[in-house]
């Protein structure tokens, strides 16, 4: 693991990038990079003893940010309003901050399950070189700005020579940001909000906790190089966003209202993690305690009051 070296991790205020710099901060130096349109989230990282730095996606001239000897670009616009700033944010952006960071020792490039073209909700798992060219309902511009960035780290990489690693992720959850799919589905039941079962069947998953995302990453960044690997970043265990609702449902006691239709809430994919496991081993974190665990620390009132009825 990585010990003693300076790094740079995008995206830090966010779900899936916090706990990766937290992680590596015990036994590096790292710096935060990101908008930081919270106060309170630079101060906090900055409690803590991570170095920030003001960071805008797109932005060419990036001499202000500090060298480092390893970088883990997770930021990105999640849901760019068109396709052009989908493009100068997430592609162009990766672009000028590989070239800001030319000389590092490696750099990891996080991407999106969005990319691959397969029919959602499906349980058949999805390999590195399944067809590309796919659509986020949630987010029109996503998915299509996600591919773009990785023809661009690709070409970057090899222009610069700079050691690179692409990772797909799949679902990501736990206690940062949003709290990723199973905390929205409480909130959804909290807030007595519906969800969309598919005509089709259930809609499944290879959910990953936070834990797991920070250790594989750790690991992965390791394995960059020339030509850039693309590496699948998803859990070892497959789920259904149904069978979350109904785990959700016996640690709260709360019920979803579930309605049928055409297609799922959310229309998720399963990766195949085979590559991944080769390169960075298994994950350590079970989807049903990562979520009880998850939700006690998010929503600690949800999970006490099921105990104190002993349930």
């Amino acid at each position: 693991m990585l010990e003693g070296q300076r790094i740079l991790v995008t995206g830090a205020t966010g779900q899936v990038a916090r706990p990766l710099a937290e992680k590596l901060n015990t036994r590096n130096e790292v710096f935060a990079a990101a908008r930081f349109s919270d106060p309170q989230a630079k101060r906090e990282l900055e409690e803590i003893g991570i170095g920030t730095a003001t960071f805008s996606m797109g932005d060419d001239d990036l001499s202000s940010l500090p060298d480092v000897d390893y970088v883990f670009h997770c930021g990105c616009n999640v849901d760019p309003a068109t396709t052009e700033i989908g493009l100068v944010q997430n592609a162009e952006g990766s672009g000028f901050l590989m070239r800001r960071y030319k000389d590092a020792k490696a750099f990891l490039h996080m991407s999106s399950s969005s990319v691959y073209r397969v029919t959602p909700s499906s349980s058949d798992p999805i390999r590195e070189d399944n067809e590309l060219g796919g659509y986020a309902g949630y987010s029109p511009h996503y998915a299509m700005s996600k591919l773009a960035s990785e023809a661009v780290v690709r070409f970057q990489a090899r222009e610069l020579g700079l050691p690179t690693i692409i990772t797909r992720l799949d679902v990501a959850y736990g206690t940062r940001g949003h709290g990723g799919v199973p905390m929205i589905i409480y909130e959804f039941m909290k807030n007595g909000m519906s969800y969309t079962r598919a005509e089709s069947g259930d809609s499944y998953c290879s959910l990953i906790h936070e834990d797991d995302i920070a250790e594989q990453a750790e690991a992965l960044i390791l394995k960059a190089a020339l030509p850039v690997p693309v590496v699948n970043l998803g859990g070892d265990e497959i789920a259904s966003v149904e069978e979350i609702i109904a785990h959700i449902e016996g640690l709260t006691g709360l019920k979803m209202k579930v309605e049928v239709g055409p297609e799922a809430s959310w229309g998720m994919k399963v990766l195949d993690n085979t590559l991944r496991k080769e390169l960075a081993g298994p994950c350590r974190v079970p989807w049903k305690e990562g979520v009880r665990s998850s939700l006690a620390a998010r929503h600690s009132e949800a999970i006490t009051a099921r105990d104190v009825l002993g349930e």
